[in-house]
């Protein structure tokens, strides 16, 4: 009897042991997965945090204060929204994806270099091609371009996409990334038209420009006409085959500086004075007529547009395009 009571005993033991080790092991797995997917959405929602936080603080700094030349009104625009809007204004669409790339890096550098030296002011940069560069809205360019602008929106969009955040770089800092619309065969050295140095703007080839419509350009002035538009320099006196004289050109041929009547004047300042598209030309007198043969468009220095698109066409890559123009450089992002 004893000896039953003590196996009914030790049953029963076993048995409540057994229990609650099955239980013991039926909850472990879910305790498991119950921390597991505790982790999983700390850390997930730590990295959304994480991201958020880095997106804000980009979308902070990377955008810029344009001032409108029309208006006098500041509006700050996305980066990305800005280089899209002055690589539509500053180069033809029709251009290979390669050169708008090139274009969209040059132009998101010059942009960053004006914000970090107009520190101070209410506005990053203007909308004058004179003073900065063009910059058109989506609106502008859907009326310049018509038909063609949902393709041609999407083309420049695509190209600036890939290149995002790309600035090109001299001894750490954004440099000054110049460009034109068509050389003279060659580029500029930047002593010669500004006046100082950099090390990047030097004259390179370019000869594939001489091919370009309207690489050469001619303008022909009255005497009377050119007498009126020049009289802000000096009130013309003597024989009109005689008032231009000394010409001094830079080794890419733009004129440094060349006689009116005698005053000497910069190439630069008769170009702007008689709407030539270059200080490149020459001029010749014949009838009381001035004949002025202009070469390239645009100040020389830097990137060719039609050169990096002759380039792009030929299979080289941005990278080589902006390689080219600007020496020295290196890309960063």
């Amino acid at each position: 009897m004893k000896k039953m009571e003590k196996a009914g005993i030790f049953m029963k033991s076993m048995f409540i042991t057994a229990l609650v080790l099955l239980t013991v092991m039926l909850s472990f797995p879910l305790a498991v997965l119950d921390n597991k997917e505790t982790k999983t959405k700390i850390e997930t929602s730590a990295l959304v945090k994480n991201i958020v936080r880095d997106t804000k603080k980009a979308s902070a700094y990377d955008s810029f204060r344009i001032k409108y030349k029309s208006s006098g009104k500041i509006e700050k625009i996305s980066a990305i929204d800005y280089v899209k809007g002055v690589v539509a204004g500053e180069m033809p669409a029709l251009y290979e994806t390669e050169a708008l790339k090139a274009q969209a890096v040059a132009a998101y550098t010059f942009a960053c270099r004006k914000r970090d030296t107009s520190k101070g002011n209410d506005y990053d940069i203007t909308d004058d091609p004179n003073i900065d560069q063009c910059y058109i809205s989506e609106e502008t360019a859907r009326q310049k371009w018509g038909d063609k602008a949902d393709e041609y929106l999407k083309k420049i969009s695509d190209a600036v996409s890939k290149v995002e955040g790309y600035m090109l770089t001299f001894d750490g800092s954004a440099a000054l990334t110049a460009y034109h619309a068509i050389s003279s065969g060659k580029t500029e050295n930047c002593a010669d038209i500004w006046g100082s140095d950099l090390p990047y703007l030097v004259s390179v080839d370019s000869s594939f420009d001489k091919i370009a419509d309207n690489y050469l350009t001619t303008v022909q002035i009255s005497g009377d006409e050119l007498c009126q538009k020049l009289s802000g320099f000096i009130q013309p006196t003597g024989n009109a085959d005689g008032y231009f004289t000394d010409r001094k050109t830079t080794s890419a041929g733009t004129v440094k500086s060349i006689k009116f009547c005698g005053k000497e004047i910069s190439g630069f300042d008769i170009a702007n004075a008689l709407s030539l598209r270059s200080a490149n030309f020459e001029v010749a007198y014949s009838d009381n007529t001035f004949t002025f043969t202009v070469y390239g468009y645009g100040h020389g220095l830097g990137m060719s547009q039609n050169g990096a698109n002759y380039m792009a066409k030929q299979g080289s890559s941005y990278e080589e395009i902006l390689s080219h123009y600007y020496k020295g450089c290196k890309l960063k992002k």
